[in-house]
């Protein structure tokens, strides 16, 4: 790499994300180790009532919502976030993400890399919170 990478989402594959009872959610790998060997960027779209379902991992979160609205559930809190907000979720932290407009949600997020990269899904409902 000279320094910098640029690309376009346009000519990213869009792959459909697999964990647990994950639907409608897709995923685009923008910036991975192959440019930058500490963190990587990437670009997902849930479609109306789609979700990434309750799930934990080792590595940490940074998302930023671009558009539509969210139901986000981190272990026992439940919030609503829109296009503008951003959230910070750390290691070990049960998390899941639901479309609840009518337009899809689409967030950029950015996480680290650590040693462990797998995520483990959790049979635990967001909606089930109050």
């Amino acid at each position: 790499m000279d320094g910098y990478y640029t690309g376009n989402i346009k000519n990213v594959k869009s792959n459909e994300v697999k964990v647990g009872k994950s639907k409608d959610t897709y995923i685009q790998w923008l910036i991975t180790d192959k440019q930058e060997k500490n963190y990587a960027m990437r670009r997902f779209i849930i479609k109306p009532e789609g979700k990434i379902a309750m799930h934990y991992h080792d590595y940490y979160e940074s998302l930023y919502f671009i558009g539509g609205k969210c139901t986000v559930c981190v272990d026992d809190k439940k919030m609503e976030l829109s296009k503008g907000d951003f959230i910070f979720i750390d290691s070990g932290h049960k998390h899941e993400i639901i479309n609840n407009g009518n337009e899809d949600l689409e967030f950029i997020c950015v996480i680290n890399y650590t040693e462990n990269m797998d995520i483990t899904a959790l049979d635990e409902e967001c909606l089930d919170l109050k």
